[in-house]
Order: structure tokens, then sequence, then C-alpha cells
């Protein structure tokens, strides 16, 4: 009786050694897009702008907020391509093509995003008969 009892054991133990070297969710293979949205010109945290992961030519998202910082962090991302898209009101929109994520790899993106006018960029105003033309001289 005591040998049966020592075999159920040694097979139960064998058993659940097995369930915890393979857990059903595998969040090696997860990648993460994590980083910083700034002001392009004042290199201040946006906070509240909506990042969008686009997995491929699918349909399927992920969404996350920026925080006070202006940190974002993606999660649980499948591998393959992705299209990045940074939205807030009174900002101009921005997409990033063709992010890479990789088995379980993680990626940083630090993005400036430039208030949405009508006015022109600092790098339009570059040229000297631009400056005139504005009266900045």
């Amino acid at each position: 009786m005591k040998f049966r009892s020592m075999i159920a054991v040694m097979l139960g133990l064998t058993v659940a050694q097995g369930a915890v070297a393979n857990p059903g969710n595998d969040s090696r293979n997860e990648g993460v897009i994590h980083g910083y949205v700034v002001d392009a010109v004042t290199k201040k945290p946006v906070k509240g702008v909506v990042v969008s992961a686009v997995v491929g030519k699918t349909s399927v998202s992920k969404e996350v907020s920026t925080n006070a910082d202006g940190y974002f962090r993606i999660k649980q991302l499948p591998n393959g391509e992705m299209s990045i898209k940074f939205d807030k009101k009174g900002y101009k929109f921005l997409r990033k093509e063709s992010v890479k994520v990789k088995d379980g790899g993680v990626v940083k993106m630090n993005v400036d995003i430039y208030v949405e006018s009508d006015e022109y960029l600092p790098s339009d105003l570059e040229h000297p008969t631009l400056r005139l033309i504005e009266g900045i001289l």
C-alpha cells in the first residue's frame, strides 16, 4: 500500500512540474512598445495622447493613453510589423509605420508632436526671405 501511495505522489509531482514549466500563457513571446511623447517645441510631456498599435494590415489594435509624464506602454503585442498612431486634440496626428516587434522584444519610442496650427513650423522659417516676410527679423 505504501508503494502505491509513493508512486501516486511521484506521478503527481511530475505532472505539477510540467504544469509550472509550461504555463498556458507564455508571455516570453509577447512584445512591448513604450516611450515618451513630448511637445516638439517646448519639449514638455504631453498628457492624454492616445497611442494605438495596429497589427499589420488587420484591424486588430491596442490603445493606451500617455500619463502626466508623457509616458506610454503597450504590452502583449504579437510579433510582426505595427503601425503606431499618436492622436490628441490640438496636436497634429502622427503615424509611425513599419515598427517591428520581434519575439518578446521591447521597442522604445520617444516622439515629438507638433501643436496643430496654421503658422509655419520653425523649420519652415529658416530661409532668410521667409523670416523677412513674416516680420521676424
